[in-house]
């Protein structure tokens, strides 16, 4: 098959460049196509729908951004802390534009998992369904994501 443009400048924009050390892909040997479909699946069976997982990353982001450095707790046996950075870095989806650069640290010290949210990170994930490739150390991994924050089956 054969690459449009569009889906060249989005693989060159997804490999490590000066805006992303590492890229977006981390040590992940799945197509794009495929990360986003897995991810989905994962969030489908849990039964999550990407709206909740959205909304609860939108809270603990801001939540840790308004703390200005200090630690917060999301809910019982999570924390968050905010750490900012200047700058701006630009969407790997060329249309979406600049985010912020900063990242909120959320852990849980229960499971024993963390994330890093940052806006572009929410973004991927809200416009995209991209949850950044396995290896990656912004990668917020959905199913993780979904024990963090207990987020609950749709009752749909």
């Amino acid at each position: 098959m054969k690459l449009t443009p569009q889906d060249r400048r989005l693989i060159h924009n997804l490999a490590p460049s000066k805006f992303s050390k590492d890229g977006f892909l981390g040590s992940d040997t799945r197509s794009l196509e495929e990360i986003i479909a897995d991810d989905f699946h994962a969030l489908k069976k849990a039964g999550v729908p990407k709206e909740s997982l959205v909304k609860a990353l939108k809270d603990a982001y801001q939540r840790a951004k308004d703390a200005f450095g200090a630690e917060i707790e999301i809910k019982k046996n999570v924390k968050a802390v905010f750490h900012e950075s200047m700058g701006r870095i630009p969407s790997p989806f060329c249309k979406d534009g600049l985010f912020e650069k900063g990242e909120a640290v959320v852990t849980d010290t229960v499971n024993n998992l963390s994330l890093i949210i940052t806006s572009l990170g929410i973004n991927l994930i809200e416009k995209h369904d991209f949850s950044q490739g396995k290896g990656c150390r912004f990668r917020i991994d959905p199913l993780d994501a979904v024990k963090i924050f207990n987020l609950q089956p749709d009752k749909k």
